[in-house]
């Protein structure tokens, strides 16, 4: 049987391109190589334009310009012991930071130097997500990494290259029914068969617990709810009110079932079904507003290309947020698409407010919560920004 880790070619790199990696950087895009670019699979020994050794890197297989991913630089053997030791410090790390939640991520791909690769673990259950093909024949090293020294008994498979992914079993069957977690004081359901990502957005645990903490007495408007998990935060934390809006009527069924494990109350008028440009411009225009919304749409931009386009949408959404927002209430606004740097999306914030007649100010820059690590050396592998605003009538 062939050894999945045997690296079976060179690449070199074009003179100069060598510097980022010996940052610690771990992409190295096609216009770096001197070489041709890998056809295969296999891992790759890179090197500068002197032969001179930098490391292994896995082929970027999944389209695009993204070449290759390092996986081990200088002297490291990457095989089945290195990749082990990395799921190791990754755990390790995790339990230090004593997450008040049986569901996490275990592993944030180029934040745990294993770049292209995503664990996340529910309960008993880790879902891998994998970012390129490369990943495909060393997933027996994770798998049996889960079950041995974590113990899970579940195991599913993304694969995150392909446009429409749906999970597989690896280690026991497809769950039939939502799992349920806990966050804090909070139950909540997963699908982690048709939900989005692995499941859940275990990203913005930090920010649903702060919403929590200043939702007391307010009514709360959750825009693109999915299942509801912010507004079970402020209901917990004694908002008066939370109203759900998705365009996936599934979304807002596992929020009904959010509700129920928390034993509060579902009325129907707090789920609303549509999109959610369309329902806020009618709530607003039904003169409805909220002590505290929040926006957390999908990433509008995932190519360079849609950078313009996406940007408008994030104006448009936050200009028909900030007409929901009654004056000195609370926004928190987000954005997961990683091509938004923090001044593009202030900027979209800030038109937004102009044509809304609004003066806001920024209380809290807040980001993904800590089990998803950001390496130094790669700030572009940053995405989440979610921004706690004031909201007030333009001066």
């Amino acid at each position: 049987m062939s050894d999945p880790f045997r690296v079976t070619d060179t690449v070199r790199l074009q003179p100069g391109r060598e510097a980022s990696v010996l940052r610690g950087h771990p992409w190295i895009y096609s216009g770096g190589l001197a070489d041709a670019r890998p056809t295969g699979i296999a891992p790759v020994r890179v090197v500068d334009a002197n032969g001179h050794g930098l490391g292994v890197a896995l082929p970027g297989s999944s389209g695009g310009s993204l070449a290759l991913r390092m996986v081990a630089w200088g002297e490291e053997r990457w095989g089945a012991e290195l990749l082990r030791q990395r799921l190791a410090e990754a755990v390790a790390l995790r339990d230090r930071l004593a997450i008040d939640s049986d569901a996490m991520r275990l592993v944030h791909a180029e934040g745990d130097g294993l770049g292209g690769l995503v664990v996340d673990r529910y309960g008993d259950t880790a879902v891998l997500e994998v970012y390129e093909p490369a990943w495909q024949p060393v997933l027996g090293t994770v798998v049996s990494f889960l079950t041995d020294t974590l113990h899970v008994s579940g195991v599913l498979l993304r694969r995150g290259y392909e446009r429409r992914s749906t999970p597989e079993p690896v280690v026991g069957p497809l769950p039939a029914a939502p799992v349920e977690i806990r966050e804090g004081r909070a139950r909540l359901p997963v699908d982690l068969v048709r939900g989005q990502k692995t499941g859940f957005f275990l990203d913005q645990r930090e920010n649903r617990r702060r919403l929590g903490e200043v939702a007391r007495g307010a009514t709360v408007l959750n825009l693109f709810s999915y299942s509801g998990a912010f507004a079970i935060a402020a209901l917990l934390g004694g908002a008066r009110r939370a109203v759900n809006v998705d365009a996936s009527r599934d979304a807002l069924g596992l929020a009904r079932q959010a509700y129920g494990l928390n034993d509060l109350e579902a009325r129907d008028e707090d789920f609303l079904a549509g999109d959610a440009f369309t329902v806020a411009r009618e709530l607003a225009s039904r003169g409805e507003r909220f002590d505290l919304v929040v926006v957390d749409p999908p990433a509008f931009v995932r190519r360079r290309a849609e950078l313009e386009g996406g940007l408008r949408g994030y104006k448009d959404v936050n200009l028909q947020a900030l007409r929901l927002v009654a004056l000195g209430g609370l926004l928190l606004t987000c954005s997961c698409s990683a091509l938004v740097d923090e001044e593009a999306f202030g900027g979209a914030l800030l038109a937004a407010a102009v044509d809304a007649g609004r003066t806001v100010r920024i209380l809290e820059r807040r980001s993904a919560a800590p089990d998803h690590p950001v390496a130094l050396a790669c700030p572009e592998s940053r995405h989440l920004k979610a921004w706690l605003c004031e909201v007030r009538a333009r001066r």
